[in-house]
């Protein structure tokens, strides 16, 4: 759907005394494994899917299309109230066999995210190409995971950014290709492996002409970050009926810029310092909740309130690897605004490193 089509929608929707189109964010669910059986990091059980669509359904909210909602939120037009959309990483067979049926039998769309070495290479537990054009043609929307699923921000012994830069673009290309090759239509979303991204990653995937997605939390908004929207993980303990109901009510925290900007940090930096300057407004400020990793141990110190501008920084020390500031605030009505801030810790002559 092009953008004049989505207003046309706007229009008749508003008219008929369908969903009210106000909003200006979207939630984006990712889920990876359909199944009590694969690792319960990336796993939701079938039945606990269920239930999250059910809550969908029964609180009216409306699942869109992923790249009508990008359209939507780089032209500035409204969404639905209860915006959702949703997302599945890596095209592991449970998508196929439980999540693929079950959106069906409701008509609703999302979005799979093909890493297209593991499905050339026939690998399992990942499906086939004759089944993902089966899910095309039934409007599933297949977009790029990169070829190789490989850790891209990493740069391999030796290789300086030149090469990386040509390794890494290769990479998506690659995938680009080969899923308009097998499906018929060019990608123009991308979804980074593990949710890693940095500048430099961030800039070539802009450069490419894709809409970027990572795994941090939050609303997806006009405000927002086309290079690396959020989206809200379901899988093991983030996907309970209770923290569901919670996240898909989510509204955007008004961050107008974050300092430093970029996610990577070096090995030596414990507890690193995020600067957050906000949209005006008439927001409880005071009332802003910040979590590193989830502990609620972070201090969080106000700089200014013209523009509102908070500093937040971990009391405990952050792992080596992924990790993640969130910051919450009362939206009302048990609502909360919502801000995800990413961290990747690696030593500074760029080789990463387990805990010793």
């Amino acid at each position: 759907m092009g953008f004049k089509d989505l207003m046309a929608f706007v229009v008749v929707a508003m008219a008929a005394g369908g969903p009210a189109m106000a909003a200006d964010h979207c939630i984006i669910l990712q889920y990876h494994h359909f199944s009590t059986a694969t690792p319960p990091a990336t796993s939701i059980a079938p039945r606990r899917f269920e239930a999250q669509l059910d809550h969908l359904e029964a609180h009216a909210f409306r699942v869109m299309p992923l790249d009508e909602v990008v359209t939507a939120l780089a032209a500035g037009a409204p969404l639905p109230e209860r915006c959702v959309a949703i997302t599945v990483d890596d095209a592991y067979e449970t998508v196929y066999s439980e999540a693929y049926p079950r959106l069906q039998a409701r008509g609703w769309p999302f979005t799979l995210f093909v890493n297209t070495d593991a499905v050339d290479d026939g690998l399992r537990p990942y499906l086939d190409w004759d089944t993902l054009r089966d899910m095309a043609r039934n409007g599933v929307a297949m977009e790029n995971h990169s070829a190789s699923h490989d850790h891209l921000i990493r740069r391999r012994p030796d290789e300086d950014d030149a090469a990386w830069r040509a390794r890494v673009r290769g990479d998506i290309l690659r995938a680009g290709r080969r899923v308009e090759e097998e499906i018929g239509r060019r990608p123009r979303l991308f979804a980074y492996p593990y949710g890693e991204f940095d500048l430099d990653l961030k800039a070539l995937v802009r450069e490419l002409g894709l809409t970027g997605f990572g795994q941090h939390s939050g609303p997806a908004w006009s405000g927002g970050d086309p290079g690396a929207l959020p989206r809200f993980s379901m899988s093991g303990p983030y996907g309970t009926l209770e923290s569901f109901a919670t996240k898909v009510r989510t509204l955007p925290l008004p961050v107008a810029r974050a300092e430093p900007a970029g996610p990577v940090v070096a090995l030596d930096t414990w507890r690193p310092l995020l600067r957050l300057v906000m949209h005006p407004g008439g927001h409880p400020w005071q009332a802003l909740r910040c979590y590193a990793n989830g502990s609620p141990e972070v201090a969080v110190r106000w700089l200014a309130m013209e523009p509102p501008t908070v500093e937040v920084r971990a009391q405990e020390r952050l792992v080596v690897g992924r990790n993640r500031y969130n910051c919450t605030m009362p939206a009302g009505d048990g609502a909360f605004h919502w801000y995800s801030h990413n961290w990747f810790r690696r030593h500074p002559d760029g080789r990463w490193y387990e805990e010793p």
